[in-house]
């Protein structure tokens, strides 16, 4: 039994393979996405179905990583050829809408994606 990459992938992607279909569907500036949340590293990504975008999100992000349950059961982590560690939570603790941690710390290549802390909200209730 060999391997099998998120979303079909035939291979191994970094995930610099994945931005440019990041950027264009999600605001992208400076490294960061969406807008400011509680400090630069907590990025708010708005939606009308915060549910739905923050899947949306995720499966581009780790489009061709190793994905594998987290030890709790409460969401997915996926491995990407670079070094790169995405986190997948459906619900966070802060606001029961999806999460997703993008750590690059071991990144060889995270083409200007900086390390973040991204929230998908509902469009009423950004500020």
């Amino acid at each position: 039994m060999g391997v099998s990459y998120k979303g079909g992938a035939p291979s191994y992607h970094s995930i610099s393979d994945n931005i440019s279909n990041l950027k264009k569907s999600f605001k992208f500036i400076n490294g960061y996405f969406g807008d400011q949340g509680t400090s630069n590293r907590v990025r708010v990504v708005y939606g009308n179905d915060p549910v739905s975008i923050g899947k949306e999100f995720y499966n581009k992000i780790a489009f061709g990583g190793i994905e594998k349950d987290l030890s709790n059961g409460k969401g997915k982590i996926t491995y990407m050829a670079d070094g790169s560690i995405i986190t997948f939570r459906p619900t966070t603790k802060s606001d029961n809408y999806p999460g997703v941690n993008i750590n690059i710390s071991k990144s060889t290549d995270s083409s200007g994606i900086k390390q973040q802390k991204i929230h998908f909200g509902k469009e009423e209730d950004r500020r």
